[in-house]
């Protein structure tokens, strides 16, 4: 792993393949001082409610996301299932101080336990990493930690969106938390119906408050 401004990366990230000048461009936008697009997306999500004691970073990786729940949130659970990446997820928290506030796990999230494989796109950065079959990496649903606190749900989980929801429906009727997913169609699609999340946050009683980000694929959803 290496360092890239304040985070730990994994090396695959900083890997000279044909993409290295776009890569590269990306990694210090993901990174870098903890500024950048992806970064303005969450703070802007974030900033359209009050907050309140626990969040959640569903696909946490290197916890760029981790930190900013931080500035609004006194613990963060974190999820990450790839093996490098965690390892630089920890790594990071570990330099930050924050050890004693964020609960991390090498896990996937899902509506079952499971043990699944994650597979990357060739020439891409470990964001591209998804679910691609049976594996040795565990997966598990939200719901097997019994929350009974949740203000703020992110998920970025490459389609996976949807299960990781039906595999928190207790938590979410329960702690009617805020929720932040990426969705874009083409991966969704790969383990359901397009827009298996969103219906399936409207049928608990959750509402569209807005999309956010520049190109629009994250979506923030509230309980009455």
């Amino acid at each position: 792993m290496k360092k890239v401004g304040d985070f730990w990366v994994p090396d695959i990230d900083l890997r000279r393949w044909a993409k290295w000048g776009k890569m590269r461009r990306k990694t210090l936008e993901y990174y870098g001082q903890g500024a950048g697009a992806k970064s303005d997306d969450i703070r802007q999500a974030l900033s359209m409610f009050e907050g309140g004691r626990v969040a959640l970073d569903g696909g946490a990786h290197v916890g760029a996301y981790t930190r900013i729940m931080l500035e609004r949130f006194e613990t963060v659970y974190a999820f990450e299932p790839a093996p490098d990446t965690f390892a630089a997820l920890e790594r990071n928290i570990q330099e930050w101080g924050v050890g004693d506030r964020v609960h991390a796990y090498q896990v996937a999230l899902s509506d079952k336990e499971d043990k699944v494989r994650l597979k990357g796109r060739p020439g891409r950065r470990s964001v591209t990493r998804r679910i691609v079959g049976s594996g040795d990496i565990r997966a598990m649903p939200i719901d097997a930690l019994e929350l009974e606190e949740l203000d703020f749900l992110k998920l970025d989980l490459e389609g996976y969106e949807h299960r990781a929801l039906v595999g928190a429906r207790e938590t979410l009727l329960r702690t009617r938390p805020y929720v932040l997913f990426e969705d874009k169609e083409h991966k969704a699609e790969l383990y359901g119906e397009a827009r298996g999340a969103h219906q399936f946050l409207e049928s608990l009683g959750a509402r569209l408050i807005a999309r956010v980000g520049k190109l629009q694929n994250d979506w923030l959803y509230g309980f009455r």
